[in-house]
């Protein structure tokens, strides 16, 4: 993988040392946040938890035998009330794909899981333990690594802003320069020089971070790398306002350049999500924006791989 996934651990009390094991075999995998350093002073739990959710790529709540229920006249070994929730809360946030539920043998789970492959340990301290905890989180690592090769529609934009902006924008303008190219269309900059399109190159360019509007940084760019404005005239689609790198159209390299814009939104959105009140970042925004514009990147390097799979689109 080219990142390393933050994932918040739950347990109870009880279910700690389970918690820290799990910790421990995970490390330089991933970013493991124990439930008891995720919370912030002046909320409550619960506030507390809706708003970890967007923070982690995964979750890992671990079911252990803490209490004993009487249902229907039987009596059961059960999870605390509170780590169940946390299960559901995780899933509905991030997906059912991305929280797993790891549950001490012996433990009564909930009807609705029935039919679902869960990760079973010993209880800590059976000779099993380290043997099948350790087989458990190589087995989670595994699926982790298989997730990172798709993408989905979580609570903030990136991923949808990415398809929109390559379907939509990329991948047609592309299309219609090719065109241009196979008609060998002249092309005029403004410093009075001439050129058609022999080779096509296409760059996009991913801010570090969002601090800034992604206008400036288009400007920026622009003045710094003395670059020209080139206007794409429309046939079905709308016309483009590129910027060019002169020294390569003197060789008939069209090498446009742009910064996707529309990353303003996902900055816009991520201050929403986190109730923004104040100037600055958070550590966790800061995780958050690097997150969000990380899946961004991944989605178009998806989708810019599987066109040219297809043989429709060279960038």
């Amino acid at each position: 993988m080219d990142f390393t996934p933050n994932i918040f651990i739950g347990s109870s009390k009880e279910g700690k040392k389970v918690a820290e094991e799990i910790i421990n075999l995970l490390k330089g995998f991933a970013d493991c946040t124990l439930w008891t350093k995720a919370f912030q002073l002046g909320k409550s739990n619960f506030e507390n938890l809706e708003g970890q959710i967007a923070f982690y790529d995964y979750a890992i709540l671990i079911a252990t035998a803490d209490d004993v229920t009487i249902s229907r006249k039987i009596k059961q070994k059960t999870v605390r009330d509170n780590v169940l929730f946390e299960f559901g809360l995780f899933t509905g946030g991030l997906g059912p794909t991305r929280v797993f539920y790891i549950v001490e043998e012996e433990t009564k789970i909930p009807s609705d899981l029935y039919g679902i492959t869960l990760p079973f340990i010993p209880k800590i301290g059976n000779p099993n333990f380290n043997e099948v905890i350790t087989k458990q989180v190589f087995e989670i690592k595994k699926h982790i690594e298989n997730k990172e090769k798709t993408f989905d529609l979580g609570f903030l934009p990136s991923t949808a802003l990415a398809y929109g902006y390559f379907n939509n924008f990329v991948e047609k303008t592309v299309k219609r320069l090719l065109e241009d190219k196979a008609d060998s269309k002249v092309f005029n900059l403004k410093n009075g020089s001439q050129f058609k399109i022999i080779d096509l190159k296409f760059t996009i360019l991913i801010p570090n971070d969002l601090s800034d509007d992604m206008f400036n940084k288009v400007i920026a760019k622009r003045l710094k790398g003395g670059w020209q404005k080139l206007k794409v005239e429309p046939k079905d689609v709308r016309d483009y306002d590129f910027s060019v790198d002169v020294s390569k159209a003197e060789k008939n390299l069209l090498h446009l350049v742009d910064i996707p814009l529309t990353l303003n939104a996902l900055n816009m959105s991520i201050e929403i999500y986190s109730k923004k009140q104040h100037l600055g970042k958070s550590v966790k925004e800061e995780v958050l924006e690097v997150h969000e514009i990380r899946n961004f990147k991944r989605t178009l390097e998806y989708l810019i791989k599987k066109v040219q799979l297809q043989g429709i689109l060279l960038i």
